[in-house]
């Protein structure tokens, strides 16, 4: 029994480093993110333009969509793009839940906060930000539509530059609209519409063609993800193991995917990670707490592609871009046709996700526990809505587990208490048998056999809660509703390491407490090493989120409490 704990603490403590170890690696040096507004020019590298004529021509679909979406023009084309008219100002919107910047060239949002999120527990009034456009990063949504005559294939290339009746737009209802307006030069007339609604991380981007021209009208919609190469903001830092950033898209054939950012560098040297055609699905790209991810309509066929572009004019040399494109439609002269698709951008609430599209919730990855986490998550929220603090939360969280394994850890606390008692009889062995280890196994052996003990029974109370605490540790790693929650006094982030280190030295104290309850293990190396593993283990959990080191806590107080009781009982015996 006492090989096996100490076995099981070694590996907790191996691990641990590993962790650390693997933080430092990949998150050593997180860069903060510039909540500066001021725009960079809009950039002349736009879709490509199409051979074919203007006005009326038909394309052809698979090479002109695949053509369209390079996010660069070949040096060696024989048509380069037209100046881009002089930047105007973005106008701007505020709803409930996003602060956000729309850029007229083009009619894409260069800019988007999140109004709920503070940047940090420090910056209560610093909204958190997701689309940013200056000289250090690039994150933006860009959308348009791609053709022979669209918007952004105008002859030669440039994006359009949209009008807007207003300056600034204000949620004030249920639902808020946006207009653009833009007329091409053949006389087409196209209203982009942003539609916003309350309490939603969902934005409709609505485009209405109408075709005052005298031949049909063709074009495919796209929504479009550029970012620069930069670290994720969300990070909140502290040790732990490193949380995703890259691309992430859904398949209804092979379900879930992610491809991290560095694996979309290196496959675009030979083709894209994704280029492909499906039924419905999504593509956007994950970071800590946070995603974006173009969702269209589920009932239609899309084309998906993510690749990254070297580039100069972009921040850091290059950019991720990830597209969703729409069916081709077709607008007969004198009608009018209407097309969308949506945008989720926010926080990774999983209600809120399962209603935007399907499989976009399993961007909150709890790992291989995953079905633990779930219900831990649901249990947690449930006393949540109760009690109104994820502290306690926590606390009545580890009560409930603790009282669910009571039957199972009984049995383990009776064996170590049959062992403490059996420690007179044990050192008699020792002494009697000397450096003979194995006649000293033998009796040893034989005296279990006598007692009706197991010496493996008293690690069945760890067994039990190592699940439950690597379920926990990516439930709080992974959940947005951790994320900046208060518990009392000096915690004021328990998805954070605690400031001041208590909570991790009452650990260690706890711990060492507890294994004064323990019988001494028989060997003298042993010994020693249980002895020193509180403070490892109090070193490691240092920099532990404040919310996992709570509940281990709170579940050694409870060992603790119940071993007391059943060795006191077994005892009266």
């Amino acid at each position: 029994m006492d090989w096996f704990r100490a076995l099981l603490i070694v590996a907790i403590a191996v691990l641990g480093w590993n962790l650390i170890f693997q933080w430092n690696q990949d998150y050593g040096h997180n860069a903060a993110l510039d909540d500066s507004r001021s725009l960079i020019q809009p950039d002349t590298i736009t879709p490509a333009p199409s051979n074919t004529a203007s006005t009326g021509s038909k394309p052809t679909v698979k090479n002109q969509i695949n053509e369209a979406l390079k996010p660069s023009i070949d040096k060696n084309s024989q048509v380069q793009p037209k100046s881009l008219p002089e930047a105007s100002k973005p106008i701007n919107v505020t709803t409930d839940t996003f602060t956000v910047d729309i850029d007229l060239n083009g009619g894409d949002m260069v800019y988007l906060a999140l109004r709920q999120y503070p940047k940090t527990v420090e910056q209560p009034d610093q909204p958190f930000v997701m689309f940013v456009s200056n000289d250090s990063i690039k994150y933006i949504a860009e959308s348009g539509i791609i053709g022979a005559s669209s918007t952004d294939l105008d002859g030669e290339g440039a994006r359009p530059l949209f009008e807007a009746k207003q300056s600034s737009y204000k949620l004030k209802g249920d639902q808020l609209v946006v207009p653009l307006t833009y007329t091409n030069p053949a006389g087409v007339q196209f209203e982009k519409r942003y539609i916003f609604t309350k309490n939603s991380y969902e934005i409709k981007i609505e485009y209405q063609v109408t075709n005052q021209t005298a031949e049909d009208w063709l074009g495919r919609p796209y929504g479009r993800l550029r970012r620069s190469d930069f670290s994720d903001p969300s990070e909140t830092g502290g040790f732990g193991l490193p949380t995703f950033l890259g691309v992430a898209y859904w398949d209804p054939e092979e379900r879930f995917t992610k491809v991290d950012f560095d694996d979309i560098a290196e496959a675009e040297k030979a083709k894209p990670v994704l280029n492909k055609s499906m039924e419905g699905g999504w593509a956007g790209i994950l970071q800590h707490y946070f995603v974006a991810a173009w969702t269209p309509n589920p009932e239609q066929t899309n084309l998906y592609r993510a690749n990254y572009n070297q580039d100069s004019n972009v921040p850091g040399g290059g950019e991720y871009v990830i597209d969703a494109v729409v069916p081709q439609i077709t607008v007969q002269p004198g009608h009018t046709e209407t097309v969308s698709q949506s945008l989720y951008v926010g926080p990774k609430i999983q209600e809120k996700l399962k209603k935007a599209a399907e499989g976009l919730n399993l961007v909150v990855d709890y790992g291989p526990l995953f079905f633990i986490s779930d219900l831990l998550m649901f249990i947690l929220k449930f006393i949540y809505s109760i009690v109104g603090n994820y502290g306690f939360s926590i606390i009545l969280l580890t009560l409930f587990v603790k009282a669910c394994l009571f039957p199972l850890s009984a049995k383990g606390y009776k064996s170590m208490a049959h062992m403490r008692d059996m420690q007179p009889k044990m050192a008699e062995l020792k002494k009697k048998f000397g450096d003979d280890r194995q006649k000293m196994s033998e009796e040893l052996m034989r005296m279990y056999k006598e007692e009706g003990v197991n010496p493996l029974g008293g690690c069945l109370p760890m067994l039990l809660q190592m699940p439950v605490f690597l379920a926990l540790y990516w439930a709080l790693l992974e959940s947005v509703e951790l994320r900046q929650a208060p518990f009392i006094l000096w915690i004021n982030d328990l998805s954070l390491m605690d400031p001041y280190f208590l909570l991790p030295l009452l650990m260690g104290v706890s711990m060492w407490f507890q294994q004064k309850l323990n019988p001494t293990p028989p060997d003298p190396m042993q010994a020693k090493v249980m002895k020193f593993m509180p403070i490892g283990m109090t070193f490691l959990f240092l920099f532990f989120p404040a919310g996992l080191v709570l509940y281990w806590v709170t579940n050694n107080v409870l060992s603790i409490t119940q071993q007391a009781y059943i060795t006191k009982k077994v005892s009266k015996i």
